[in-house]
């Protein structure tokens, strides 16, 4: 078996049936409700701009919201621990921000018209007008989290942000020549690849899953491992609980991508794999935990991750 062992996913993971029952999100999230409730008055206040166009943009921006997941990950893990506060609020906040300033500003790179069966903010308003958008929520999202006492998790999300752009600038140029985002990869050996997608032959097949975990991690995981941090950190876990929550948050991003993956078409051979196995290792890392409401929403959360649709 190699180091990660992939040899036995063929023959068990990939036909073995391993996911629990799927609840609905909205399901899921009764425990933090009122939480919930407070952090969308919250941020609909904190989108406001003083200015017209901005002001309409923003506006368009707020109807046109998507699951909520990383506010409801900020909540939860806060609420693992204590009760959500104010700064749990900035926090929740300050994501929801930087993860919509990220969308449009893809929307902008990938010339893309449409974003949550609606038109994309590009679309919409243009493009000089979402990329100013996006800077603008990035720049609003940093102001909310200014405050002295906000340091240590002001400095959580700016590291995980500039991590963010360096894996999409890494797929970017794997895209464009690298090649080891292929579906035809396979673990035991390597077949004959098609013209149109061409493996370096300087890389193995470890450099190649490697590379892509490292890729996926960047884009997506970080940010949700910063979810988990961040309500950790807002209601003062101890450092112990600090590292249980990130190792949490680490592996169900690399969940939530994969399965994105799998949605959309894209490293079906890697995201078929590995998904099994970063799902058992979310769950295993929640059975540390006590027991509580936001323990099993934390769980559910997770299997629903695993198993959507979209």
């Amino acid at each position: 078996m190699d180091s990660f062992g992939f040899h036995r996913l063929e023959t068990y993971y990939l036909f073995f049936p391993i996911f629990a029952a799927v609840k609905k999100l909205t399901d899921i999230i009764p425990s933090i409700a009122v939480e919930l409730a407070q952090f969308e008055a919250f941020f609909e206040k904190t989108m406001k701009a003083e200015t017209e166009p901005m002001d309409s943009i923003m506006q368009y921006v707020l109807d046109s919201k998507g699951k909520r997941l990383r506010p409801i990950l900020v909540l939860l893990s806060a609420k693992l621990f204590s009760e959500v506060n104010e700064q749990t609020l900035r926090a929740a906040t300050f994501v929801e921000m930087v993860h919509s300033a990220t969308l449009i500003h893809d929307d902008v790179v990938d010339d893309s018209n449409l974003r949550r069966n609606h038109a994309s903010v590009k679309a919409q308003f243009g493009n000089l007008s979402a990329v100013l958008a996006g800077d603008y929520l990035l720049a609003k999202a940093m102001l909310l989290l200014a405050n002295p006492g906000d340091h240590a998790i002001l400095q959580e999300m700016l590291s995980t942000t500039a991590a963010m752009s360096e894996g999409e600038l890494m797929q970017n140029q794997a895209f464009e020549g690298m090649s080891f985002l292929v579906e035809d990869v396979r673990l035991e050996s390597m077949p004959s690849k098609s013209a149109q997608t061409p493996i370096d032959s300087h890389r193995n097949d470890m450099d190649i899953w490697a590379d892509y975990l490292d890729i996926i991690t960047r884009k997506t995981a970080m940010l949700m491992q910063s979810c988990c941090v961040a309500g950790a950190l807002s209601v003062d876990a101890t450092p112990e609980q600090v590292q249980q929550i990130t190792d949490f948050g680490l592996n169900f991003g690399i969940l939530f991508q994969l399965r994105d993956d799998l949605l959309d078409g894209e490293n079906i051979e890697q995201a078929k794999a590995l998904l099994p196995i970063y799902y058992e290792k979310t769950l295993k890392v929640l059975e540390g935990f006590t027991p509580s409401e936001s323990t099993a929403a934390l769980h559910d959360l997770t299997v629903f991750c695993a198993e959507r649709k979209s």
